[in-house]
């Protein structure tokens, strides 16, 4: 619920929560605690119920919602309509336009038997309500409530805030998205200096050889030029027209290309550690290759030349490609990388379940509600 409120908000809705305790516009009766709404729900347990009583709290809570709701195009209920927690609640809501967030039923759960019965207002609970247009986090509860109640809804899922899950900074966040890198799926990561002996040109290649594969992903390298040589600038503007001609200029980003002065602090390597799908790393030499470890502990699968010094430190445990093999080799790893159960899990996430994607689905059935 929560969620949805920042994201409405932040979308430009005018948003306001009401609850029974807590934060928003407080309604007592709307608290599944509430001595009066406990009272009527243990009777309705026992298969006893309080007509007056019911109604007369039904009369009081639909009152106080007119008065909070005046304005108002729409309420997004979440599980009010089908759970037996506050029936009152939910009769006062007949008749409004309504957005019924399922998560739950109380009419499939065999723990809540002893509501399932016929008559009001135990029909609230199988009986789709008037003005009322359902939702499914899942495709389990769209077919419980198509068995149910009838009505063919939706599924909109749950999401992440997979920025602020994995304590990606703002500034991170604010970088990041004007580089177009928030949205890669996969994030291929390359946490090296920009100096030729790091072969960056068969990375390019390589996700070139990937992009009609896997059309999200992205290459980011975070380091600077290298210091030491006057031939990185040389070397740097070779990838540049690399990148250029293979039409990479969207998918592959260079992140001193920000500066300067350079962008990239060391919480920021652990930032991009944390969002990657796999770091690739295409040295052909190293003297001993710290970012294995890294991303080891951050638990990101690598892909790099079967050197000696990677074979010591990875043990083995790194996907390797031969040295002096092409782009068709490394980009056959690291695709092999990509396609683990973890790195597939991670781009279901991001790509299906990032707030941020579900916002749109939100919003159609905001629109479907109230047309």
């Amino acid at each position: 619920m929560e969620s949805h409120r920042r994201l409405l908000e932040e979308a430009g809705y005018p948003v306001v929560v009401l609850s029974g305790r807590g934060a928003g516009v407080v309604i007592p009766e709307l608290d599944s605690r509430h001595p009066e709404v406990e009272a009527i729900t243990q009777r309705l347990a026992a298969g006893d119920v309080p007509v007056e009583r019911f109604e007369k709290l039904r009369e009081r809570v639909a009152e106080r919602l007119d008065e909070v709701l005046a304005g108002a195009d729409l309420v997004l209920a979440h599980n009010v309509l089908t759970m037996h927690f506050n029936l009152p609640l939910a009769a006062a809501l007949a008749g409004r336009r309504v957005l019924a967030w399922t998560h739950d039923l109380a009419w499939t759960n065999p723990r809540y038997i002893d509501f399932q019965r016929d008559g009001f207002p135990y029909d609230i609970l199988h009986r789709p309500a008037p003005g009322a247009r359902y939702v499914a986090i899942s495709a389990r509860v769209r077919g419980q409530l198509l068995t149910t109640y009838g009505v063919p809804a939706e599924v909109v899922p749950n999401g992440v805030d997979r920025l602020a899950l994995l304590r990606i900074r703002p500034s991170t966040r604010e970088l990041l998205a004007g580089a177009g890198l928030l949205d890669a799926a996969p994030l291929v990561f390359t946490p090296v200096r920009v100096t030729r002996r790091k072969r960056l040109e068969l990375a390019l290649e390589a996700v070139v050889r990937l992009a009609a594969r896997l059309p999200g992903l992205k290459l980011v390298v975070s380091g600077p030029l290298g210091p030491h040589s006057a031939d990185s600038q040389a070397y740097w503007s070779e990838l540049a027209d690399l990148r250029r001609r293979l039409g990479l200029e969207s998918r592959v980003v260079f992140l001193h290309e920000l500066g300067p002065p350079h962008p990239v602090d060391d919480e920021m390597v652990a930032e991009l550690y944390q969002l990657a799908a796999a770091v690739l790393l295409t040295s052909e030499s190293e003297g001993f290759g710290l970012p294995v470890l890294e991303a080891g502990l951050t638990r990101v699968p690598v892909v790099c030349a079967d050197l000696d010094v990677f074979r010591e430190v990875a043990a083995g445990l790194a996907w390797t490609y031969p040295p002096e093999a092409g782009p068709e080799a490394v980009a056959a790893a690291l695709e092999a990388a990509l396609g683990t159960n973890t790195a597939q899990l991670q781009q279901r996430a991001a790509e299906g379940h990032d707030w941020r994607h579900i916002l749109p689905r939100i919003e159609r059935e905001i629109e479907l509600a109230l047309a």
